[in-house]
Order: structure tokens, then C-alpha cells, then sequence
């Protein structure tokens, strides 16, 4: 809980850092993940298993997707600071 409350905090105090907010999200999907993981494996379930390999799945192409938004807007603006 602390993690998570920690990734939110975080967020809202990097609005001008957009690599920040990016390693924020991911830092709270894989903290959601660990806790899905580890609640699974005590009630001895699957599903949990494989939707926290969605999550992962998910949360990668999310990183894909932000870091080429990133570059493509570096290249046309030349900066990076105060995208937001």
C-alpha cells in the first residue's frame, strides 16, 4: 500500500517531467502485479497468474508506445521540458 500510495504521490508532483510520470505508472502497474501474483499463490489460483502476465504485457506496450511519443516529440521540438 505504501508503494503504491508513493507512485500517486509521484504523479501528481511531477506534471512537468514526463519520463517521471511515465516511470510512475509503470512502477504502480508492477506493484499491482506483485500483489495480484502473491494473493494468487496463496489461494492457489491460475487466473491470477495469467492476468498479471496481461498486466505486463500491457504495461510494456504502454512503455513502447510513451517512449516513441517521447522521441517522435523530441525530434520535432527539439526539448523535452514542459510538455504538459
Amino acid at each position: 500500500m505504501i508503494a503504491v500510495i508513493t507512485t500517486l504521490l509521484t504523479f501528481y508532483l511531477s506534471k512537468n517531467n514526463i519520463i517521471t510520470l511515465l516511470i510512475a505508472i509503470e512502477i504502480l502497474l508492477l506493484t499491482i502485479t506483485i500483489k495480484i501474483i502473491y494473493i494468487g499463490g496463496i489461494y492457489d489460483d491460475i487466473q491470477s497468474t495469467i492476468y498479471a502476465l496481461l498486466i505486463i504485457i500491457l504495461a510494456g506496450a504502454e512503455s513502447a508506445i510513451g517512449l516513441s511519443l517521447l522521441v517522435s516529440y523530441y525530434r520535432l521540438r527539439g526539448k523535452i521540458t514542459n510538455i504538459l
